[in-house]
């Protein structure tokens, strides 16, 4: 078949015209000019650094603190994971001023929205020496957050037999009487104070990784609103050796902590100081009795305290009567506190 020379023709030009189109659009691509002889095409945003902000509720807190704190900021800014508690994970943030505060994350699943909130709001407004203050509360998408004071001295837990990154502190007897009279205190006043409904309140499980240590050795108590938030159920299980045996040895499901249950925690948690050992590997009460068979007195208490003096021996018989088996046998923790204070030194 022969193709007529003027169609030929018409197939070069249209080629041609197609060719030189594309390379003027390609050519616009590369360099697309506004009337200033400007570039308008600008290289898109990364997605790496696109922050997305997140729905933010308050909880607990007032404007001042919002203002100066700004959740969302919060919520994305570098964190350093202190611990997993019952409540939930706590992180240590600085500030862009500088400042350090310690933060939670509630962990989801432990009581509905409404309940977190109300139980917040409460222990929020709750205000004592020796108590760690709630500074603020938000919601920040979906996850629930608290605001603390950081302590950079960390926990009586982290003091006495160390953790990961810190070493333990060989406490004299003076701090560890000292902070034992302040988490006394600390606990008696919880005991002062009521709910909406006008039942008394009640910490749960003293422990000292609860404690929490002041520049000026001071202690003050943390975590208690964990009973509130947290079954009881899981507060046994998760803290063996803390706990009244009338808790662990009854088959009710209905266990409830009361103010005599915290008294033996507080028990406990002498032993502790007084032996330097952890109540989670063994049974302190047992201990000191075996101890003191074996070795006498002197055997007891931790070795790294030295000498034994009068009133660690009087300290001893404060233990033991909280930890009582029969709760009626329990001293108040006002009671205890008083005999803490008239300890000579």
């Amino acid at each position: 078949m022969i193709i007529p020379p003027a169609f030929v023709v018409l197939l070069i030009l249209m080629l041609c015209f197609c060719s030189r189109s594309c390379f003027r659009r390609i050519k616009d691509r590369k360099k697309d000019k506004s009337s200033t002889g400007r570039v308008t095409n600008v290289t898109p945003v990364s997605l790496l650094e696109v922050k997305v902000t997140l729905p933010t509720i308050e909880i607990f807190g007032d404007k001042f603190v919002a203002e100066k704190y700004d959740p969302p900021a919060l919520a994305q800014l570098p964190k350093v994971r202190l611990g997993e508690g019952t409540l939930g994970t706590l992180f240590k943030i600085v500030l862009d001023c500088g400042s350090i505060i310690t933060m939670r994350m509630i962990r989801e699943g432990l009581v509905d929205a409404g309940t977190l909130e109300v139980w917040i709001k409460f222990f929020g407004g709750i205000h004592g020496t020796w108590l760690l203050p709630m500074h603020f509360s938000f919601w920040y998408g979906g996850e629930a957050f608290i605001l603390y004071d950081y302590l950079c001295l960390g926990s009586l837990e982290d003091l006495l037999h160390g953790s990961e990154g810190i070493q333990y502190s060989a406490l004299s007897w003076g701090v560890r009487k000292h902070i034992a009279l302040c988490a006394a205190k600390a606990v008696a006043f919880i005991h002062t104070q009521v709910t909406k409904n006008g039942e008394a309140l009640v910490c749960g499980v003293i422990k000292s990784s609860n404690i929490l240590i002041r520049l000026d050795c001071s202690a003050c108590l943390s975590s208690y609103e964990t009973p509130y938030l947290v079954s009881p159920a899981t507060i046994i299980r998760r803290n063996p050796g803390r706990v009244a045996p009338e808790l662990t040895h009854t088959r009710n499901s209905r266990k409830m902590f009361t103010q005599k249950s915290d008294v033996y925690s507080f028990g406990v948690l002498l032993l502790e100081l007084i032996t330097g050992q952890r109540p989670t590997m063994i049974d302190l009460g047992e201990y000191i009795l075996e101890k003191r068979k074996r070795e006498g007195l002197t055997g007891i208490y931790d070795k790294r305290l030295g000498e034994v003096k009068e009133n660690m021996i009087e300290m001893v018989g404060i233990a033991r009567v909280c930890v009582s088996r029969n709760p009626r046998d329990r001293p108040s923790m006002d009671i205890v506190v008083q005999m803490i204070q008239s300890l000579e030194d």
